[in-house]
């Protein structure tokens, strides 16, 4: 059950960062302010806004099914930061997800058939902190817990739980969330969540004697 719902909530948010940094002035260069007048353009924001939503309940279930597979084991050191990390993390990609999607929202539900320059650069800059800077380094303190508790218990291969060690620190120390590092946390998400579904299977496979 972690694994799936890791692997949905990797997928979900990956979609969700991709429509939502589509928006002209938000997540790109282009200029073109006439992008928010079609339709069809708002709708893949919006969507991808839903994405991210849910992606992170998925998140939340993939923590709390963690958790409770540690039971009796789980060190309440790192469980506090396990925890912390990503409900502050899941709160700040949240918050950004929505900030970033503003200049869609505004055209949709707020009826304004264009937009301001001012309007697109605050929607940019409030993505930007609130994802690049804060939600980025909560990303690194969960990454950094999970992978020693994966090493502790058992659960993830050495090379990933050192990988995963490794690029939490980065993550805390730089806030790397820019252009494809983006997709950094979701990447690693999936890769723990297809490791751990593969793990399950091997030890249902082989059970011991």
């Amino acid at each position: 059950m972690a694994a799936l719902e890791g692997l949905a909530a990797a997928l979900l948010m990956t979609a969700s960062i991709y429509l939502i940094e589509r928006q002209p002035g938000v997540g790109t260069a282009r200029p073109d302010l006439s992008w928010y007048g079609d339709p069809r353009n708002r709708a893949l924001v919006e969507i991808g806004l839903d994405f991210g939503v849910v992606g992170m309940i998925g998140f939340l279930w993939f923590m709390a099914v963690i958790r409770r597979r540690l039971a009796e084991r789980e060190d309440q050191f790192y469980a506090t930061v396990f925890l912390g990390s990503g409900i502050m993390f899941a709160i700040l990609a949240t918050t950004a997800a929505v900030c970033a999607a503003a200049p869609t929202l505004v055209v949709h539900f707020g009826g304004e058939e264009s937009l301001s320059d001012s309007t697109i650069a605050l929607a940019h800059g409030l993505w930007f902190g609130l994802w690049g800077i804060g939600a980025s380094r909560f990303a690194g303190f969960f990454m950094s817990a999970t992978s020693t508790l994966g090493l502790r218990f058992g659960a993830l291969p050495t090379w990933l739980g050192r990988i995963g060690y490794v690029l939490g620190l980065l993550l805390v120390i730089t806030g790397a969330f820019a252009g494809p590092l983006d997709f950094l946390f979701p990447a690693w998400l999936a890769l723990v969540s297809i490791t751990l579904l593969f793990s399950s299977r091997d030890r249902s496979a082989h059970p011991h004697s």
